[in-house]
């Protein structure tokens, strides 16, 4: 059976590289007018940061969930807070946090 968590982790991955590419595809072709070069990097900055940071939310509240890591793990590894990884727990599983 396919894991959901992996998948949607593949998903979210695969749209961090064809982010990156895009960049790197923008930085060529934009490079000789700079106001359009710096709009648009910084575009795909945000949008890879937004892209990474929904990643790393799912994966937090998934690995607390499924006992794979502690609280204290994933808040050392994500380097945030504990309290933080409750709170995005509670924002991904509106129910509260699975036993």
């Amino acid at each position: 059976m396919a894991d959901p968590a992996r998948m949607r982790a593949q998903l979210r991955i695969q749209a961090l590289s064809e982010l990156i590419s895009f960049a790197s595809n923008a930085d060529s072709a934009m490079y000789r007018d700079k106001a359009e070069w710096y709009r648009n990097l910084i575009r795909v900055g945000v949008e890879i940061s937004e892209e990474a940071k929904k990643l790393e939310t799912e994966l937090s509240a998934r690995a607390v969930q499924e006992g794979e890591l502690t609280v204290t793990a994933v808040a050392t590894a994500a380097k945030i807070s504990r309290q933080a990884v409750y709170s995005r727990a509670e924002i991904q599983y509106p129910d509260g946090m699975p036993e």
